[in-house]
């Protein structure tokens, strides 16, 4: 598969969870960094689009122009039925092309905390080989309302809308960040992590740094999502879902 990275920060992103899995399993994949200026790719030069996360909010399209083309981009790529994911950043991005709306959340959540799957989230495909709880990096202060026809899988403590998905369309939303290596949640927190002041669902510098000696690994994570989506995508998307799901149930009054 042709794999396309849409990328928002001046990070490298070059040694991800993601690029791991792509490397491992054959993938053509590109990265395009619309942050340095570097022009969009063709919805038709792809089979996939990763929408990545940012600094950036969704609406701040006067102080960065290039947002304008990349929400047509991934407009257009959900209307091919491309296979999408946004994570965090891309996740809000996402809600907003299918009308949802994206607003700043009641609390920040950065550090590790507890994912919690749904009903729905326990019987999907996309958590298939995932308990479901589970730890996981989190750095955001926005967030969005479940789009239109979509299935929210998981929530936090905080966040109601960790992880989305669409039934008639290949199209997942995630709110927190498995594509994250421990090595770069090290790196982020000595390059940014005196800015997250310690409250409620803040870490901070010291405890995430302590906490990420503690975690395991990450890929599996970020590897059973991404091969689970693949399966779908190669597998007929729609019939995988169960007959009783929220949406065909609204669908049909």
């Amino acid at each position: 598969m042709k794999l396309h990275l849409l990328e928002h920060d001046r990070f490298d992103f070059s040694r991800t969870n993601i690029t791991k899995w792509s490397e491992k399993n054959g993938h053509e994949l590109y990265q395009t960094y619309v942050c340095r200026g570097g022009e969009l790719p063709s919805a038709d030069d792809m089979d996939w689009l990763m929408v990545m996360g940012g600094s950036q909010h969704v609406w701040e399209e006067e102080a960065n122009p290039w947002l304008v083309q990349e929400k047509a981009l991934v407009r257009r790529a959900i209307e091919q039925k491309k296979l999408v994911l946004g994570i965090c950043f891309g996740a809000q991005l996402i809600a907003e092309a299918l009308g949802a709306q994206v607003f700043p959340s009641s609390h920040e959540e950065i550090g590790w905390h507890e994912i919690i799957l749904t009903r729905e989230g326990r019987e999907s495909f996309l958590f298939r080989n995932i308990p479901d709880k589970f730890t996981t990096f989190h750095w955001h202060s926005d967030h969005f309302s479940l789009p239109q026809g979509s299935i929210s899988l998981a929530h936090s403590k905080p966040t109601s809308n960790q992880a989305f998905i669409r039934r008639d369309d290949p199209v997942v939303g995630l709110q927190f960040h498995p594509e994250y290596t421990r090595e770069m949640v090290r790196y982020f927190s000595e390059e940014e992590g005196d800015e997250w002041v310690p409250n409620l669902f803040v870490n901070g510098k010291e405890r995430v740094l302590r906490e990420t000696g503690e975690i395991a690994d990450t890929y599996w994570l970020m590897e059973a999502l991404l091969n689970n989506m693949e399966e779908a995508f190669k597998n007929g998307w729609s019939e995988l879902f169960p007959p009783h799901s929220p949406v065909e149930k609204k669908q049909h009054g």
